[in-house]
């Protein structure tokens, strides 16, 4: 018998914030309303019977609200947090490329263009890669021609406001996609 009580206050529980704030609310009407407006409605002996109780169920909700509230506000100042910091140190890697990283980046904002065809296998592409610089766009390439690599949005974005940052010792761009040879397979092309 306990074992269900457990179990419907467990349930209670679990019950979404407009189900908390409805209750709430009727609660409140039961504490708070006039005897007037309780008597009208035909449970104003009910509201006195009950008192305790109804004032009860306003103190849970209210606080199961109040809580499932302040659990939301913190995860959106986490998430903000966590936003900037991620947002921080992307920054600072645009800041701090090297000549190869360059010679990538620069052929996404030359041709602008915000997908480019590089080697799954080579460390610089992995490097911009897990420093949220671009991202494999496709499962589909091969390990001589390379893979589809896009550039990131932040990364775009930012790049193409400050060309500055791709300034180095060379001015060239790197693609690893092969030139189309259609002179090679006569009759395919």
């Amino acid at each position: 018998m306990s074992g269900d009580y457990a179990k419907t206050l467990l349930e209670a529980l679990k019950l979404a914030p407009r189900y908390l704030v409805s209750l709430s609310v009727i609660a409140a009407f039961f504490l708070f309303g006039s005897g007037k407006w309780l008597k009208g409605l035909g449970v104003d002996e009910f509201a006195k019977h009950y008192r305790q109780w109804i004032a009860l169920t306003f103190i849970i909700t209210s606080t199961l609200f109040a809580a499932d509230r302040c659990i939301a506000i913190c995860g959106w100042i986490r998430y903000k947090v966590l936003v900037g910091k991620f947002t921080k140190r992307r920054l600072e890697r645009l800041h701090s490329l090297t000549e190869d990283e360059k010679q990538i980046l620069r052929f996404y904002i030359s041709q602008q263009t915000k997908t480019n065809v590089l080697r799954y296998d080579d460390g610089v592409v992995q490097g911009l890669e897990s420093a949220g610089v671009i991202r494999r766009s496709s499962t589909l390439g091969t390990l001589m021609e390379g893979f589809a690599y896009n550039i990131t949005d932040f990364a775009w974005n930012y790049l193409n406001e400050h060309h500055e940052l791709l300034l180095g010792t060379t001015n060239t761009y790197r693609t690893d996609k092969r030139p189309d040879f259609p002179g090679l397979f006569p009759g395919l092309f």
